[in-house]
């Protein structure tokens, strides 16, 4: 795109340049002209001015952000605690070496969010370092590494877990201490229960009205205990549904999942994506491509839904895509271990269809698109559903 703005302004200028040398000449140069056109002069002062107007404008132009930043996900940061939810302390001081060694800017997450709430661009090289379920090992084994490179960083609490001293848990000390050391502190919800579950005969209003008051018992109870309050929601195992998306919408609050992906000023503000970087998500190979990746830019997705049926069957999954600079020909969607057959819907080649080769398992599973991009990126979008049981419930 930026190729074919350069190739636009330069007819643009060519065009208008020529309308504008004789005005731009000087009084003695114009009765020249006027009395014996001097084409060599106007030729050479045409070049010099273009060219110059050319040469700002390309600097200008290849130096706009590329509307993305990063956010990661960790859980634990020890040896010692659950492997699907754990990060060792020295792949993640390799992590924060690599972002400070490669010129990334690690900013609080309120910087990208607020851009996201004014629709601005998001400087390229942006990234955010979250925490889901307040573990002491933060404390203990990530908080020197990040301050060692002044890194701030964003705590999702789930609050019951705090006030009743569970182990492996921060405590409200702790964690104030921790928000005066630069972090943020927001919300996990009070129970860190699987949010699409519904109680027995619970209708759909009492399901939404439940979630929503233990948002706000939350919230609350953060601002009590550290004077912060953010509006922030990390849906607990990245679960979440259209209903529930729309109730935060409505109350202000902005959203955070567990599916991978860089995020633009296109992503779901309801349902953020972030990097999982624990078990063997977080390996260094692996690492430089996904933090420097770029948002495909999604407009639509259906099924919106991230509850599976219950047969656990998907129907063709449609991505309607704004267009941008990957190669087309290169868009390549991944699911359950598979590469699946992409049908374009139209001509132009915005929207394509795909459809999953196996009824989903119990669970949570997911669908990654990704395309090559400029300077060896990876444009990439993922979408995941959770397939409850035949009683509605979830599978940790």
């Amino acid at each position: 795109m930026k190729h074919q703005a350069c190739l636009g302004l330069v007819l643009i200028l060519w065009s208008t340049g020529l309308c504008r040398v004789h005005l731009s000449l000087s009084s003695h140069e114009q009765v020249t002209l006027t009395q014996k056109p001097n084409l060599g002069l106007i030729k050479d002062k045409f070049l010099k001015r273009f060219f110059s107007t050319l040469i700002i404008f390309l600097t200008t132009i290849l130096a706009l952000p590329a509307q993305a930043a990063v956010i990661l996900q960790y859980h634990h940061i020890d040896k010692n605690t659950p492997a699907s939810t754990s990060t060792t302390p020295e792949l993640f001081a390799e992590h924060m070496k690599w972002l400070n060694d490669n010129g990334f800017q690690v900013v609080p997450l309120t910087v990208i969010t607020d851009k996201l709430k004014r629709q601005e661009p998001l400087p390229d090289k942006t990234v955010a370092i979250t925490f889901d379920d307040a573990y002491v090992s933060i404390y203990k084994n990530a908080l020197p590494v990040m301050e060692a490179y002044n890194f701030p960083f964003t705590i999702f609490i789930n609050t019951q877990a705090v006030d009743q001293r569970h182990q492996h848990t921060l405590t409200w000390k702790q964690l104030n201490e921790l928000g005066k050391k630069g972090a943020t502190l927001a919300n996990h919800t009070v129970y860190h229960d699987h949010v699409v579950e519904r109680l027995p005969n619970e209708q759909q209003a009492e399901w939404v009205k439940r979630i929503k008051d233990e948002l706000q018992m939350a919230e609350e109870r953060i601002k009590e205990q550290t004077g912060q309050s953010h509006k922030l929601i990390a849906w607990p195992f990245g679960e979440t549904a259209p209903e529930l998306e729309q109730m935060i919408r409505e109350n202000g609050y902005i959203g955070f999942g567990q599916q991978s992906g860089a995020v633009g000023l296109l992503s779901n503000p309801a349902k953020l994506p972030r990097y999982p970087l624990g078990a063997g998500y977080g390996a260094m190979k692996n690492f430089p491509l996904k933090m420097q990746s770029l948002p495909l830019p999604v407009t639509d997705v259906q099924p919106a839904s991230d509850i599976a049926p219950q047969n656990g069957i998907i129907g063709p999954i449609t991505l309607k895509l704004a267009k941008g600079e990957w190669v087309i020909s290169q868009v390549a969607c991944y699911a359950l271990g598979r590469t699946l057959d992409i049908a374009w819907q139209n001509k132009e080649k915005t929207e394509l269809e795909v459809v999953m080769p196996d009824q989903l398992p119990l669970g949570r599973s997911r669908v990654n698109c990704t395309a090559p991009g400029p300077e060896g990126r990876w444009f990439w979008f993922s979408k995941d559903w959770v397939r409850l049981t035949k009683d509605g419930k979830a599978i940790d």
